[in-house]
C-alpha cells in the first residue's frame, strides 16, 4: 500500500534533490548531473540555474565545464537544448533519439527518406561543425527531388533538419552555450566532441533498459513523481513505454495528498516538511518548473497563470519557503543593472522581503559584475529603491 506523503514532505524533498535547500559543494559536472540537467534554450539561464545550486558557482566555472566537455549541451529530454554532464549525454541522446524517430517516421516514410539511414551519414558529415544550414543542404542533397516540407502534414520549418537529426548523436559546440553567446550554434558528431571523455565506440543500449536508466535519473533528481509526471520530463510518449521502463527498478510508492499514487526509488529519502527552504531564483525555464505534469508542487494554481504564458514560456521566478512567491527580470545598461522583482502575495513578510533582496543582489553580483550600480526595484513599490556597488549587500 502507498505510503503517505504531504504536500511540504513533498516539496521540501524535491528541492533537496534539486540542491535548492543547500547549494552544493560538488564539482560543475557533478551537480549538473545530480539536479537532471538544466534547460538551456537561452544561452545565459542554465547560469543562474546552476548559480541557486552550486555553492561559489562563477560565469566561469560552468564556461570552462562547457569548453573543456565535462559538460555538453544537446537536444535531450523533451527534444528541448539542455546542458548535461559528458557521460550522461549517449543515455538521454538515445532516449530522446527514439521518441523523436518515432515522431517524424511516419513522414519520413512519406518523402521516402531512410531516417536511420540520413542520420548516420549526416553524422558521418558532422565530424567538423556544421552550421544548420550546412546539414539541411547536405540532407537534402542526399534526396535529389524530394519535398520534405510537403510530406509533413500542416508544414513544419526546417524539414531537413528535423528528419536528419531525428536519430540523435549531434551536439553544440562553443560559443554557443557560454554566457552572452548567442550566435548561430555550430553542430559536432557527439562522439567526436567527446571521444577523450567517453568510451568509444559508444555501447549500445536496448530501448527499454536506456528508457529505465533514464527513469532513475529523473527521480533521483526530482522524485517521488507520478508516472505522468516522468512521461513529461523525460518527454516519453506510450504507456507500455513507461511500464517497461518502471519494471526494471527498484521502486517505493507514495500517496500524494491529491490521491495520485507516486513513486521513488526504493532507498531515496524524503526530507521532512518542516525543514528551512532559503529564498532562492530560479531561471526562466527553470528544469523544477517544467519537469512535472502536476504543476502545483511548488506554485499555487492561483499562481500558475503568472509563471507560465500561454504562449509556453516559463517565467524566472523566486522561491519563498519552498513556493514560488514571485516573478524577477534584470534589465541592465552600461551604468546600471536593475532586478525587478514582483510578488504574488499582497504583501511579504518583511523578513522573507528582505532576503529576497539580497539574493536579488548576489544574483546582480553574477549577471552583472561588469556593471558599477546594481539596484534592485519592486513593481509594487516602485519608489522603493535599493542601490549598491558591485559585491556590495
Amino acid at each position: 500500500m502507498p505510503t503517505p506523503i504531504t504536500a511540504d514532505e513533498l516539496a521540501r524533498t524535491t528541492l533537496s534533490r534539486q540542491c535548492l535547500l543547500r547549494r552544493s559543494d560538488a564539482d560543475v559536472a557533478t551537480v549538473v548531473g545530480r539536479v537532471g540537467g538544466l534547460q538551456a534554450q537561452h544561452a545565459d539561464m542554465p547560469y543562474v540555474a546552476l548559480w541557486s545550486r552550486r555553492a561559489g558557482q562563477t560565469i566561469a566555472s560552468l564556461e570552462d565545464a562547457i569548453t573543456d566537455r565535462s559538460v555538453v549541451k544537446a537536444t535531450v529530454m523533451r527534444s528541448t537544448l539542455h546542458l548535461v554532464p559528458a557521460d550522461a549525454w549517449p543515455l538521454l541522446d538515445a532516449v530522446s533519439a527514439e521518441q523523436r524517430l518515432a515522431a517524424w517516421r511516419a513522414s519520413a516514410r512519406r518523402a521516402g527518406v531512410d531516417l536511420v539511414g540520413l542520420n548516420a551519414e549526416v553524422r558521418a558529415f558532422c565530424a567538423q561543425p556544421r552550421t544548420l544550414d550546412e546539414v539541411e543542404a547536405f540532407a537534402a542533397a542526399q534526396y535529389p527531388g524530394v519535398d520534405a516540407v510537403a510530406a509533413i502534414p500542416g508544414g513544419v520549418s526546417r524539414a531537413w533538419w528535423r528528419l536528419a537529426g531525428a536519430g540523435g548523436g549531434l551536439v553544440h559546440v562553443p560559443p554557443s552555450g557560454l554566457w552572452g553567446s548567442h550566435v548561430a550554434p555550430q553542430y559536432l558528431d557527439g562522439a567526436v566532441w567527446l571521444a577523450d571523455r567517453l568510451p568509444l565506440p559508444l555501447p549500445v543500449l536496448a530501448p527499454d533498459e536506456a528508457r529505465s536508466r533514464a527513469v532513475a535519473r529523473y527521480l533521483a533528481a526530482f522524485g517521488p513523481a507520478s508516472v505522468a509526471d516522468i512521461a513529461r520530463g523525460l518527454g516519453v510518449r506510450g504507456a507500455m513505454a513507461m511500464k517497461t521502463a518502471l519494471a526494471g527498478l527498484e521502486l517505493r510508492t507514495y500517496e500524494a495528498p491529491d490521491g495520485r499514487t507516486l513513486v521513488d526509488l526504493d532507498d531515496a529519502e524524503v526530507v521532512p516538511g518542516d525543514v528551512p527552504a532559503p529564498v532562492r531564483f530560479l531561471a526562466r525555464w527553470d528544469q523544477l518548473l517544467v519537469a512535472f505534469d502536476v504543476r502545483d508542487r511548488l506554485v499555487a494554481p492561483e499562481h500558475v497563470a503568472g509563471v507560465y504564458r500561454r504562449n509556453g514560456d516559463v517565467l524566472p521566478t523566486f522561491l519563498v519557503d519552498g513556493r514560488v512567491a514571485g516573478t524577477w527580470a534584470v534589465d541592465r545598461d552600461t551604468q546600471r543593472a536593475t532586478a525587478r522583482l514582483s510578488h504574488f502575495e499582497d504583501e511579504l513578510a518583511p523578513r522573507d522581503r528582505e532576503a529576497v533582496e539580497h539574493e536579488a543582489e548576489a544574483l546582480l553580483d553574477l549577471v552583472a559584475a561588469d556593471v558599477e550600480e546594481h539596484v534592485v526595484i519592486w513593481s509594487q513599490d516602485v519608489p522603493d529603491v535599493r542601490g549598491s556597488g558591485p559585491g556590495r549587500r
